[in-house]
């Protein structure tokens, strides 16, 4: 809609002042009203910042029979290009098989400070007692400083978490993990699982190209 209501008051107020002046001068009235219009009644155009999306699909067997996980990412962050805040970012995951539908969201509170960072090849499995694990790490456009964090969503068996990590990445670009409290963190973790996250943060975790910083 190109007028507001408090435009098209002002608009009619307007009209009449030049229909009293122009009877004076002697002006068609339909003249005036039309340079009035193409004055006043310029389209507002709204500058729209695209943002980007993410959904992908995986499948695979195990003692469960067949898996199927959705993850479903709003508002992606790029981090070669703008925006890296300021969007109602969420991610959500679902996993389904025929004995359980597992599913986790995560609405980011902090989006006008930061965006969801997700990239698909990120992700991995492992299998204990015939039954796989998936690991789904996500990361955040807007750290702008030493201090970054990932997130991590788990699935195992008809168990289901969700883990923030914080880190600490020099300025050379080396990161570590800086949890003071991981322990207790993790205390829902199974051991297998808890093992193969604590070996897969020291292996592939240690550099701030990681973190899209």
């Amino acid at each position: 809609m190109w007028l507001k209501h408090g435009k098209l008051a002002y608009l009619s107020t307007q009209m009449r002042n030049f229909f009293n002046i122009s009877k004076g001068l002697g002006t068609n009235v339909h003249q005036l009203s039309f340079i009035l219009l193409m004055v006043c009644c310029k389209p507002v155009v709204a500058q729209v910042v695209q943002t980007d999306s993410a959904k992908i699909y995986k499948v695979w067997k195990d003692k469960n029979g067949e898996n199927k996980l959705t993850v479903n990412v709003n508002a992606l962050c790029n981090p070669a290009k703008p925006p890296f805040d300021g969007h109602k970012t969420k991610i959500k995951a679902v996993l389904k098989n025929k004995n359980f539908v597992q599913e986790i969201v995560f609405d980011d509170k902090d989006y006008q400070m930061e965006m969801i960072l997700f990239r698909e090849n990120d992700m991995w499995f492992s299998e204990h007692g015939g039954t796989k694990a998936v690991f789904i790490p996500f990361f955040y456009c807007g750290n702008a400083d030493n201090d970054v964090k990932a997130s991590f969503i788990i699935f195992y068996g008809n168990k289901k978490y969700l883990y923030h990590l914080k880190f600490y990445c020099d300025d050379a670009g080396n990161c570590t993990l800086r949890e003071p409290n991981l322990g207790p963190k993790l205390k829902d973790l199974p051991n297998e699982i808890k093992d193969n996250l604590m070996r897969k943060l020291k292996a592939d975790f240690s550099r701030a190209s990681k973190f899209g910083s």
